[in-house]
């Protein structure tokens, strides 16, 4: 008889976790081992305990360490222990960087091409599973695949509050040509205001800037 895959989620949603905690106590190959809030709940877990399989983690979490910067330390430390990042948010940045860190595998929530029960069955049989892409929302008029990385980098910046000489200086161009990029976005998307173009790229999740994901407060 197989013994049942043991499962970490963590996720600071409660809607959330009850999502994947109903969905994974039916299922015969897995067991649940804990259901916990925050990454660095995670960390210690598994550093008093037998580590888990598998665990399903959120990118984004409103206290201390950011989910895929956690995933990454886990993977260093357990590499037997298979990862699957999940998050709400469609920035296709994330994927990148999840690939880059070793991560198993990686499922947006609001995408209905794949099952989280498939990727889980693909990952536990050692396949490594991403989307191709983020799903597919519009920042005004333009679909949000079409941003290039360098429009994704400034809007992460613009999110920030940076002005176009503070923006330059970070992408390592002049303020004119950041003022240039950002008339052009304005344009594809038909949103006439940087401030109106930040809001909606945050509100989408079309972009999450580092600030957010990295600094959120340990309280």
């Amino acid at each position: 008889m197989n013994v049942p895959y043991s499962v970490i989620i963590v996720d600071d949603e409660l809607i959330s976790r009850g999502f994947m905690e109903m969905l994974i106590k039916p299922l015969k190959d897995y067991r649940i081992a804990a259901v916990l809030s925050y990454a660095k709940d995670v960390m210690l877990w598994c550093g008093q305990n037998e580590p888990p399989a598998l665990i399903l983690m959120d990118v984004m979490m409103e206290k201390g360490m950011d989910g895929l910067t956690a995933a990454a330390m886990l993977k260093q430390k357990y590499p037997q222990t298979k990862i699957i990042l999940t998050t709400s948010m469609v920035d296709s940045g994330f994927l990148d960087q999840a690939k880059a860190a070793g991560i198993d595998s990686f499922w947006f929530k609001s995408c209905a091409e794949i099952s989280l029960n498939d990727v889980m069955d693909q990952t536990m049989a050692g396949c490594s599973v991403y989307p191709e892409d983020a799903p597919a929302v519009m920042l005004g008029e333009l679909p949000a695949n079409e941003l290039t990385n360098q429009q994704r980098r400034l809007l992460r910046l613009l999110i920030d509050g940076l002005s176009n000489r503070e923006i330059g200086e970070r992408m390592y161009i002049s303020p004119n040509t950041v003022k240039a990029h950002l008339e052009e976005l304005m344009r594809k998307t038909g949103i006439h205001s940087r401030i109106s173009l930040a809001a909606k790229a945050s509100r989408l999740g079309v972009v999450v800037s580092d600030t957010d994901r990295l600094e959120t407060p340990d309280t």
